[in-house]
């Protein structure tokens, strides 16, 4: 085949970026099969996606979009998750036949090579119409562009922490080229727009932020294009130069493109979020920290084998993720200078750069308020702020300055060969630079090429290992179904990590439990561990508020265990591994020196109250493995639960209200349950109920799936026994799902006057939920079902007319900040008057700066419980201003949540039934 000379240029530009990738992610090469690029922390569960994806759609035969492999068996909705389908889809068939560990450095270096070369097409378009005479110039510019966005030191450090998702940001480039291509006048190619929706949808499917990213660089320029258009418009000669009706096509066929078959994934989006709230993010997160400070634009990365020192010299609160380079910097402003087509780029590089500087101004580290800094409007859009970490948008920085540096070099090759002439005299030609010679075109363009190379070298790329032990393949042959725990217990989001050994607050969070993710690559069994991005609360709360596992999690974060809860743990251990049907246990070793006696202690603990037997201890570079058989356990066909059952909050799933109140509460239309089949045989459940008195009220029961009952009006009936046929189950964990066909105001429920004191009566419902850092960091008082509480760190207060149900005041005050927040609320609660009912939730830390006064005011309200010293305690209180110390429902501790429930445990404000208990025993 003969190929053109354009079309030869193209091929050999993208075998440069291929051949430039192999060599700059050195030494990855050299561990092909062994080691993927990354510290440890990220990459095994980036890794995971890979198998997940295949393993979902090849042998389960479901879609990988919800799992139960993870938080097991809550599961995840993982369109809130980086699962990285089209990376995923990509390396299927290298899975097959190299296996998942080839499959993704494949992708890595798929990613840098795509880059370069979409970038280098982009530039190659933009550069399309200089004359003839410098069209030999355009691809050497468009290739420097290419190097710059492709090999740029922000992708080489999201590279080193493993996080793929954020290095794969090879398919913007072309996005913004189709884009432009859309636009381009006189009748756009309808194809362009469905090669503009799928490059978004291919970006979508690779990291979900960066395809938001594209969408508001799309109405960016849609407001430059208009502006364009209409001075077109006023301009006869220009009338016809935009097909606007060609380009509104475009976008459709591209809207339709990308939403098509990012459907299912828009829906789970979707459906979590009018379930569940908007928890994508809180506040500003994390936003502060990962931003981009001023200097930082000017210091190379750490990873540069020269300079990579001098980011220590500064104090930057994480790593620094925007330098840009000199010479791009220079070539840009070059462009600008000289260059008036370029400087749309330099508005939208501006723009950008704006952006990564965060909700915040901060210099070395010190930090300045800037409200008009735009990505505190960027915190105001749905989904868009789900991102919290400005200095992603460096990407889009980069890409910008590509560009830049492409009519940059452009203008400065064509003054370099401008100023070539025939040869001289050699008096003259002494007296002449290197300019004057025939080759300083190339060398030129070679030098800034090195140069550019050179200021974001990233060498040597840190590697992290994931070779999996042997005992996993074992594992993976033991016949059935059932469950791994692994050792830390930990679960983590883009917000939080719960569980991972860490010896005290100060302590680094311990990687180790993120190669548990990766393991179950090998073992193929449901873990309780998990690594999402976003997720609701309650499925960190169902792990963190089981008894014997929150035991475990207190001691991998280095607290102790009372001889009570020891007692309790023994007796109630076989029923937890039971339950979760788990056959092994396995522990590791922390990578953080610090870490490890936590973890030894976590290990003699689980000894202690587990059935279990050891089978395996394995060690390698100071690192051990120790995996443990559970004995085989007793089975009770009966099951009983109860709201003050102490494992109730194992068998309920998302739907159900707070536990320990009178009451059950059922607070949605559907209601999951959990329930354990040892032998597989028909089964009964009773329960007794009340329904919210609507006019006409179903019920459906279903089973894995499978209808087992439905009355279509259930209202004047007051219980039920309903039999679960044997076909429908299975061995292990069953899901029972209750479904409703409406929901009432919790109002509606309430026949009984709950007291608060022995001499005062609330007449609806109140539930106050506090936790400290460790265990959720939150501080909910709910007040017929509503979230009246400020939940803020430090004190939250909400007070309550006892009658009413009406909240008369609510404050926040953060005792951990400052005494004079304890100040404001001793004097806050002297103005409560007497007889109002007073609900309090500490969150994350309330007893740094806790004053005796403030201490004192607590009492007045019947509580009796001093914080003082007692850091990142939970606390909370229902009392009664002007009421005795020591009268007050109240709960504090270290290690657990504490959770007050007066009535029934309403947290929604509509709720569809309450059930008094569950009975589920063989069928007669």
């Amino acid at each position: 085949m003969n190929l053109s000379a354009e079309r030869r240029r193209d091929l050999v530009a993208l075998l440069a970026y291929l051949f430039l990738s192999l060599l700059l992610t050195y030494p990855l090469i050299l561990k092909f099969t062994t080691h993927v690029a990354g510290d440890g922390s990220d990459d095994p569960a980036l890794a995971w996606n890979l198998w997940w994806v295949r393993h979902a759609i090849f042998e389960l035969g479901r879609s990988p979009i919800y799992t139960d492999y993870l938080f097991f068996p809550v599961g995840l909705n993982l369109a809130f998750y980086t699962l990285t389908y089209l990376n995923a889809f990509v390396s299927i068939p290298i899975q097959f036949v190299f296996g998942i560990i080839p499959a993704a450095n494949l992708n890595l270096w798929l990613s840098f090579t795509l880059s370069g070369f979409g970038a280098y097409l982009l530039v190659k378009y933009l550069l399309r119409n200089e004359s003839a005479s410098f069209a030999r110039f355009v691809p050497v510019a468009s290739f420097a562009s290419g190097l710059l966005f492709a090999f740029s030191s922000n992708k080489f450090l999201y590279t080193s922490l493993g996080q793929f998702n954020i290095a794969s940001s090879q398919w913007i480039p072309f996005y913004i080229l189709f884009l432009f291509k859309t636009f381009d006048p006189p009748r756009p190619s309808l194809r362009n727009g469905f090669l503009l929706g799928l490059f978004l949808l291919f970006q979508a499917l690779s990291e979900f932020i960066f395809a938001s990213f594209l969408i508001l660089f799309t109405l960016a320029y849609l407001v430059y294009w208009l502006i364009a258009q209409r001075f077109r418009i006023r301009n006869p000669s220009h009338r016809d130069s935009f097909g606007s009706q060609s380009a509104i096509r475009n976008l459709t066929i591209a809207a339709i493109t990308f939403l098509l078959p990012m459907s299912p994934i828009l829906a789970a989006l979707i459906s979590d979020t009018l379930t569940e709230g908007d928890f994508l993010q809180s506040g500003l997160g994390f936003s502060n920290i990962f931003s981009g400070d001023l200097i930082g634009f000017f210091i190379p990365s750490h990873l540069h084998p020269l300079f990579g020192g001098l980011e220590a010299q500064f104090h930057f609160s994480y790593i620094n993720f925007v330098f840009v380079g000199y010479l791009a910097l220079a070539l840009a402003a070059l462009a600008l200078l000289r260059v008036p087509r370029a400087r749309i780029w330099g508005t939208f590089a501006a723009l950008i750069f704006l952006i990564t500087l965060g909700p915040t101004l901060r210099v070395n580290s010190q930090e300045f308020s800037a409200p008009f800094l735009p990505f505190n409007w960027l915190l105001q859009l749905p989904f868009i702020k789900g991102n919290r970490y400005p200095s992603r948008w460096s990407v889009m920085l980069a890409l910008c300055l590509a560009v830049l540096v492409g009519y940059g070099m452009m203008w400065l090759l064509k003054r370099v060969a401008s100023h070539q002439s025939p040869p001289e005299p050699s008096s003259r030609i002494a007296s002449n630079s290197l300019l004057r010679r025939p080759s300083s075109v190339a060398l030129v363009s070679l030098a800034l090429c090195l140069l550019l190379l050179f200021e974001h070298l990233s060498l040597p790329l840190p590697t992290s290992n994931l070779q999996v032990p042997e005992i996993y393949r074992t594992i993976a042959r033991d016949p059935g179904d059932f469950t791994v725990m692994e050792l830390p217990l930990a679960w983590r989001n883009g917000f939080r990590v719960t569980g991972s050994y860490r010896a005290d607050s100060q302590a680094p969070i311990d990687r180790s439990f993120m190669l548990a993710q990766w393991y179950q690559t090998a073992q193929q069994h449901p873990i309780l561990n998990g690594n999402t991005s976003r997720n609701p609360e309650n499925k960190f709360q169902y792990f963190s508020e089981t008894p014997v596992l929150n035991s475990i999690i207190a001691i991998q974060a280095g607290h102790s265990i009372d001889d009570a809860t020891r007692t309790r743990d023994k007796e109630l251990a076989p029923r937890v591994l039971q339950f979760f049907n788990t056959r092994y246990v396995i522990w590791h070793t922390p990578y953080e020196e610090v870490n490890r006696d936590v973890a030894e202690k976590t290990r003699a603990y689980v000894e202690e109250i587990f059935p279990i037997t050891k089978i395996n201890e394995s060690y390698e570079n100071g690192r051990g493995t120790v995996v443990y058989r559970v004995n085989d356990l007793a089975t009770n066909e009966t099951l009983d639960l109860k709201p003050d059952d102490p494992l109730a909050r194992l068998y309920f799933g998302e739907g159900w209200g707070a536990l320990g109140g009178t009451k059950l509460v059922i607070t949605r239309k559907e209601a999951k349950l959990f329930i354990l089949v040892s032998a597989l045989h028909s089964l009964k459940m009773a329960f007794d109920y009340a329904f919210t008195p609507l006019s006409s009220r179903s019920l459906a029961i279903n089973v894995n799936g499978q209808s087992v009952f439905f009355e279509s009006n259930v209202n004047n009936k007051e219980s039920y026994e309903v039999i679960i046929p044997e076909s429908v189950l299975h061995s292990g964990l069953n899901e029972v799902t209750f479904q409703f066909s409406g929901t009432a105001p919790v109002g509606s429920f309430m026949r009984e006057l709950p007291f608060v004191t022995a001499d005062t009566y609330a007449h609806y419902p109140i539930v106050v939920r506090s936790a400290g850092e460790e265990q959720g960091a939150f501080g909910h008082i709910y007040v017929s079902g509503v979230d009246e509480s400020p939940n803020a760190r430090g004190y939250n207060l909400v007070v309550i007319d006892s009658r009413s149900g009406a909240v008369y005041a609510r404050a926040n005050f953060d005792t951990f900040a400052s005494e004079q927040d304890s100040a404001r609320m001793a004097q806050f609660i002297a103005q409560i008057p007497s007889g109002k009912i007073v609900a309090v939730a500490a969150r994350d830390e309330a007893s740094f700066h806790l004053t005796p006064e403030a201490v004192d005011a607590l009492k007045t309200i019947g509580a009796q419980q001093d914080l003082r010293g007692k850091f990142r305690w939970s606390h909370a209180i229902i009392g009664v201003k002007g009421a005795s110390s020591g009268s007050a429902l109240e709960c504090a501790s270290e290690i657990r949540v504490c959770q007050l429930v007066v009535g029934i445990g309403a947290t929604e404000p509509n709720i569809a039934a309450s059930i008094g208990e569950i009975r589920i025993e063989p069928a007669p």
